[in-house]
């Protein structure tokens, strides 16, 4: 290990992999199209671990994570944000080379689209199923139906359905909860599609969230699912019940600079700029990130009890251990930390080593 001297986040393949298959097999089981989101990982090597499971469409995040992945050969790509019109040049030149669809979430962006689209672009209308973000509620049949008929009247323009991402599931706390709010989401869902479906029998309907995608058992209805962070998990989906600890795959190696016996504390390079400022509370303790331990081959089992990341600065993290650990760790000894959220950790991070050979896999390096 002592080839780990800054903070290094490391990746476990196997449970990566493992991940992958579990919700591959799940879509496969649900007849349900898998279009993962790519934004969690952001990394081309990674990316062909789900073309060994089949995976041919992906979802993203902006523009540029679509040219990142056009680049690397995917040919099916969604941008799952709202369509960006001052990007209408760079959708055109990837609309030219791969099958491309947008979300439009606002009504404005249609004149521009429909004024200078040169190529074919395949279009969802986001729709807002308890999140509070953007799209349309489902009860806004009037102006979707608007939005669709201007769809359907442009030649450039395909309407290819819904596309909903019920993100509120992240305020759940249990797995009913979960169930609960997916229940309540594709039952929305359903009933857009069947006031639609008549005139347009080809749409299609797409959910994107981790913790329902994880936790529901049916889909009835869902054409297409495109979960993200279940590639990682981390401790806030497993806070709300959507993983088990043992699935989470990434952890933030960090260097032990200071140890504070008296007042149950160490300092650890590792901090805002490496795990990102998210929080979880848990038995009434503001957490950054649990403690694991860290073996020669840097591999890592369940947390440490009583051991957590309780403060943050930019580059300090102060870690609260218990009288046990902290005995047994010195300067320079590393530790391994568990991120609340491992999409932001991975983007501050910007690459990955895996444990056993700390092989380096890219992440994309382009501001979004």
């Amino acid at each position: 290990m002592n080839v780990i001297s800054t903070p290094t986040l490391l990746l476990d393949e196997k449970t990566v992999r493992r991940n992958i298959s579990v919700m591959a097999d799940k879509a496969k089981q649900n007849k349900v199209v898998f279009k993962p989101h790519f934004k969690t990982h952001q990394s081309v090597q990674i990316g062909q671990w789900f073309q060994d499971v089949g995976v041919e469409k992906i979802t993203v995040s902006s523009v540029t994570m679509a040219e990142y992945f056009a680049d690397a050969g995917w040919m099916d790509i969604t941008i799952a944000f709202p369509c960006n019109i001052l990007q209408i040049d760079r959708i055109n030149e990837l609309a030219a080379r791969i099958s491309l669809s947008i979300l439009v979430s606002d009504a404005n962006a249609l004149p521009v689209l429909t004024q200078s689209l040169t190529n074919p672009v395949q279009v969802y209308i986001e729709i807002d199923t308890g999140s509070d973000r953007t799209g349309w509620a489902p009860h806004q049949t009037d102006s979707i139906s608007k939005v669709v008929n201007q769809i359907y009247d442009h030649s450039q323009l395909q309407f290819k359905g819904f596309y909903s991402h019920p993100g509120h599931s992240y305020a759940a706390r249990s797995k009913s909860e979960i169930r609960k709010i997916h229940g309540d989401a594709v039952s929305k869902i359903n009933s857009l599609k069947k006031q639609f479906q008549t005139q347009y029998p080809d749409l299609v309907c797409c959910i994107g969230d981790t913790p329902c995608c994880s936790v529901a058992k049916h889909f009835e209805g869902i054409d297409e699912i495109s979960p993200g962070n279940f590639v990682f998990y981390d401790l806030m989906q497993h806070q709300i019940g959507a993983c088990r600890l043992k699935d989470i795959s990434v952890a933030l190696a960090c260097p032990v600079v200071a140890t504070y016996p008296q007042r149950g504390e160490i300092v650890i390079h590792g901090g805002a700029v490496h795990l990102s400022k998210e929080s979880i509370r848990v038995d009434g303790h503001k957490m950054y990130g649990r403690i694991v331990q860290l073996s020669n081959d840097l591999h890592w089992e369940e947390p440490v009890d009583g051991c957590w990341v309780k403060s943050l600065s930019q580059e300090h993290g102060i870690v609260k251990c218990s009288n046990e650990c902290i005995k047994q760790l010195d300067l320079g000894d590393l530790i391994g930390i568990l991120p609340v959220h491992s999409c932001l950790t991975a983007d501050a991070m910007k690459k990955y080593y895996t444990i056993n050979d700390l092989t380096e896999l890219e992440h994309m390096q382009a501001s979004l």
